[in-house]
């Protein structure tokens, strides 16, 4: 399942500080988006209510009964993920203004089944006042003035350096096997907001607090190994192994397991990718077996016991192999299985803790 509304507070237990060398080159990891930051601004209006241009807003009834209606039934993650799914242009807020004034002449919208599209086909009218208010104030002035210049500050000065950054894209880029990861990166937004959430095409919004190096530092934040993981969201997972996921809904262990997973709205094949990126910092050197050991015990309260049986077998993948091929040569060959999920687990995480002790030696 795809990692939306990731909120600060889990990416703040992430393990290991980062620390990196050489030139900075955020701007390769970052980008920006102004629309996305006007949909956003109406969940945090209050951080900008008493900026001198949005000040009468604060004042008018009908803005304010319009916000509190639309931020009572919809997160700016869904907001987001919206827009972008149907194509909004992510830099210019008179477009914004405009596809929500039309979402009802949009066909795929329209006849989209999904509950929380149609919910947000039901706010369009509050939507469109409060963003075409917002714009109407002056935000994208206010945006390009205020906002852009210090996120294209903290941007450049976060220190990412090039050889890290390749040294990634090159492990990223054994790991997918015949499944070439296109060389377009998955994109980070950087939001004026006080949380992170996923995109539903992989890319990541999240707060300028992540680029807050001393941050890091006190709550051992690490953003590559974020942005590893959501690389790694790219890579295709086919009905068939989905099926086999539900199949092993039958072994008690990994359904209840499974059920905590979904009630932080994760699980699924989130697992793979955890145990993916686990692989793949560890080899470049982000993570060493405690921090691994770390991640499986806490991540979503441990409950992706599929992370580690996947992970200690991971070397035994081919290079030609997929990861999609490689989780279906596990079901095939009966190292998951209904019935022997535990016993694969507690043997996987014993095998990591053994590991622990021979480093510690």
């Amino acid at each position: 399942m795809k990692r939306i509304n990731i909120t600060l507070c889990f990416l703040m237990g992430l393990a290991t500080a980062l620390t990196s060398s050489g030139a900075n080159c955020g701007n390769r990891i970052f980008t920006m988006s102004k629309s996305f930051d006007i949909i956003a601004a109406m969940q945090y209006f209050d951080k900008i209510k008493d900026v001198a241009r949005f000040y009468n807003l604060t004042t008018d009834s009908t803005f304010m009964s319009c916000l509190n209606h639309v931020n009572e039934n919809v997160k700016a993650s869904k907001l987001c993920n919206f827009y972008s799914i149907y194509g909004g242009d992510k830099n210019n807020t008179d477009s914004c203004v405009a596809f929500f004034n039309n979402i009802k002449q949009n066909d795929s919208i329209i006849r989209s089944d999904a509950v929380w599209i149609r919910d947000i086909v039901e706010l369009q009218p509050e939507i469109t006042y409060c963003i075409s208010a917002l714009n109407s104030a002056g935000y994208s002035d206010y945006w390009d003035n205020e906002i852009e210049p210090i996120f294209e500050r903290q941007i450049n000065a976060y220190p990412v350096s090039e050889n890290m950054l390749d040294n990634i894209h090159d492990a990223l880029t054994e790991f997918s096997g015949p499944e070439i990861l296109p060389p377009t990166r998955s994109n980070t937004y950087i939001l004026n907001i006080d949380n992170a959430f996923n995109l539903s095409d992989e890319s990541f919004c999240c707060t300028p607090l992540l680029l807050d190096v001393e941050l890091e530092k006190k709550f051992r934040l690490d953003f590559l190994k974020v942005y590893i993981h959501e690389n790694l969201h790219r890579l295709s997972v086919s009905k068939e192994l989905m099926r086999k996921l539900d199949e092993l809904m039958a072994d008690d262990f990994y359904r209840d397991n499974e059920n905590v997973a979904r009630s932080h709205n994760e699980g699924r094949n989130e697992a793979f990718v955890v145990a993916a990126e686990a692989f793949i910092s560890h080899k470049i050197g982000r993570r060493d077996n405690r921090s691994v050991y770390d991640e499986f015990k806490e991540y979503v309260d441990g409950s992706l016991v599929l992370a580690p049986i996947i992970y200690i077998h991971i070397p035994d993948k081919q290079k030609d192999e997929s990861l999609n091929s490689f989780i279906l040569r596990l079901f095939g060959n009966g190292t998951i299985k209904v019935g022997s999920v535990k016993a694969e687990y507690d043997r996987a995480m014993r095998q990591l803790e053994s590991k622990i002790v021979s480093d510690e030696r």
